[in-house]
């Protein structure tokens, strides 16, 4: 490690120490909340009001729905038109790695977590070669070290990351040296020197009842990733408690993208530096500490009601051991100090605040205010147009995580390509699917799923139930999609075990019919039954005819009776469903076996049905072998 990048490091811990100690304060106001700092008196309340963690807890589900969409996480968008087919089942393959085949879900949770406490959420994106995955990991800000100058990790001068892990961890790794020079110079390194706030680690270590001696066997690592003049990522990798030691061979970033594999996600935007924005913690900080303290007033009110103060007209010997109980007989000339009435409606208040808090933030809470203040409910009409202005604010915030979503999306995506392409076969909903090799590659732009309306599944499900409600009736509309909308939200399996889809009907009796013909080729008669769709199985036979005439495929007489008599059978049982129609086709049937020498010409009373003793024409040099079903069929 060179010293100038070890010093250029240091410099950058120390220009973020105000930042860091803000942190730790986001963090203390979360979690524990901030001691009253002068009680009126030794047991007077000391409640912590939990405006900034309830507020976080709110916000979570619907940066949580952005990012897990419904059942494909996101929409494809070819840049070849003539790709554009393959699209569903890419989409679909991507969603099955993110889901089935890595630590998805559970780090973006803690992503957004981050991002909502600190204003600044990081997530780590790489390819582990053990488990032969993509995998992710939600990176702490205080783990996360740039210049303060950095706005775009992309466009930063360095980054560093400061990974904290045990002494059998750093050896589990199998990527560092652990020679046993290089153990002695790492073991008991002191914290405080490595990045990581001492103060932040304090308060954290004291919320989760920990301690521990003095990190013996706590090693820091640090991976530093620099750039050249053209670009290219490197990747050094040391630790600060010995920073001449090189722990790992530097290296060029190996993905393909040749980006450094972090995407940071935050929850506002002010100046567009790397340390501006503020998370929930910050700006609902001067909220939290107001509401504490109506809250601690409130309920000193309450205990100075319940516990009153008593005066005495003269002096009372003992009078300082004087305890009030209920039914006590007190001295001559004791009465209750009377306490002046609070100038404010604390309950009202407190609402009105809370209120303001979550405005700020977006998440108004109107359910709070009808019940506590019944003067003031607000009408339907009302609560519709702030909800609509909430949205929109709200919209602002989802569309900035967005961008980080599909930022991290591609980079998931390219690792894909680059080291998993030939892993075909994948699982959607209840299906065993294989994506075409064709289908998996760099020309798609890729946008996560939903916008406002996926903050809640409910929402859409109410959408689409009222769409059935105002369509159900339309002659327009297709029906089945219409119903397929409602239950995909509810649960995308019910649509293979519920819906009856009339194309998908159609389909299924060709497919039925198609499986009949290795039967007829070896003469075997198949019974025509009640059909829905006779033309449909009339067609199939037809054109397996036409095939094998225009291949010259070898048929056996057996062969040819059972086909002409399977298409007889089926022409007249058209007859009796739709008589005009089948005539009809019996003639143009007649006609083209006629003309293609396949029957003799017969006068049409004579045909009931196409007659089973017409036969098929040969090729006149092609030999007849044994007739294989497998070979009958074109």
């Amino acid at each position: 490690m060179s010293e100038e990048i070890y010093t250029s490091v240091l410099d950058d811990i120390k220009s973020r120490t105000s930042w860091e100690t803000r942190q730790g304060l986001w963090y203390q106001m979360r979690t524990d909340g901030l001691a009253r700092k002068a009680k009126p008196w030794g047991r007077a309340a000391d409640m912590h009001f939990p405006l900034i963690d309830t507020t976080i807890n709110k916000l979570k589900p619907s940066f949580f729905q952005q990012s897990m969409g419904l059942d494909v996480l996101a929409t494809f968008v070819p840049m070849r038109q003539q790709l554009s087919a393959f699209t569903a089942t890419a989409e679909q393959w991507f969603s099955y790695k993110l889901h089935e085949k890595s630590n998805y879900s559970t780090e973006v949770m803690s992503w957004i977590d981050y991002m909502l406490t600190s204003g600044r959420g990081i997530i780590k994106i790489f390819w582990n070669p053990d488990k032969k995955q993509v995998e992710f990991q939600s990176v702490d800000p205080m783990h996360l070290i740039v210049p303060p100058w950095t706005k775009d990790l992309e466009g930063a001068d360095r980054i560093t990351q400061v990974i904290p892990m045990s002494m059998d961890a750093y050896k589990r790794a199998g990527i560092y040296a652990t020679s046993e020079e290089v153990m002695k110079k790492l073991r008991g390194g002191k914290v405080e020197d490595t990045g990581i706030s001492s103060e932040y680690l304090n308060k954290r270590e004291i919320r989760e009842g920990l301690t521990h001696s003095e990190d013996k066997d706590q090693i820091i690592v640090w991976e530093v990733y620099t750039q050249d003049d053209e670009g290219k990522w490197t990747v050094q990798t040391f630790s600060p408690q010995a920073p001449e030691v090189k722990l790992r061979d530097d290296m060029e970033v190996p993905f393909d993208h040749g980006k450094p594999p972090f995407v940071g996600c935050e929850y506002e935007i002010t100046d567009g530096g790397w340390y501006s924005p503020r998370g929930v913690c910050e700006m609902l900080a001067p909220f939290e500490a107001a509401l504490c303290k109506l809250w601690n007033e409130k309920l000193d009110s309450a205990t100075l009601f319940n516990q009153p103060m008593f005066r005495s007209e003269r002096d009372l010997p003992n009078s300082i051991n004087l305890r009030m109980k209920p039914g006590q007989i007190l001295p001559f000339g004791i009465a209750p100090v009377t306490m002046p009435q609070p100038p404010l409606d604390f309950d009202k208040e407190i609402v009105r605040t809370q209120s303001i808090a979550e405005g700020r933030v977006t998440v108004p809470d109107y359910g709070i205010n009808q019940v506590m203040n019944t003067r003031d409910r607000r009408t339907a009409t009302e609560i519709e147009s702030i909800n609509a202005q909430s949205a929109q604010s709200m919209d602002l915030r989802l569309r900035l995580f967005r961008q980080a979503l599909g930022k991290m999306f591609r980079q998931a995506y390219e690792l894909l390509i680059q080291y998993d392409k030939k892993s075909l076969q994948f699982r959607f909903l209840e299906d065993s699917l294989n994506v075409d090799p064709v289908a998996l590659h760099d020309d798609y732009q890729i946008e996560p799923r939903g916008g406002m309306d996926m903050v809640s599944r409910q929402m859409l499900l109410n959408k689409a139930v009222q769409r059935k409600m105002l369509l159900g009736q339309s002659p327009w509309i297709d029906q089945v999609e219409l119903d397929k909308s409602i239950l995909e939200l509810e649960d995308p399996s019910l649509i293979a075990r519920l819906v009856r889809d009339p194309q998908n009907k159609v389909q299924d009796e060709v497919e039925d019919e198609q499986r009949t013909i290795p039967a007829l080729l070896l003469g075997q008669n198949v019974a025509v039954k009640q059909y829905e769709n006779l033309q449909g199985r009339i067609q199939v036979l037809m054109g397996f005819i036409e095939q094998s005439r225009a291949t010259g495929q070898p048929i056996s007489p057996q062969g040819q009776q059972a086909v002409l008599a399977r298409l007889g059978g089926l022409i007249s049982a058209l007859e009796v469903v739709d008589a005009n129609t089948a005539r009809a086709l019996r003639k143009d049937v007649q006609k083209y076996l006629e003309t293609t020498g396949i029957i003799a010409n017969q006068e049409e009373a004579q045909m009931p049905q196409v007659p089973v003793d017409a036969a098929i024409p040969q090729p006149e040099a092609a030999p007849e072998p044994p007739v294989q079903p497998q070979e009958a069929v074109a």
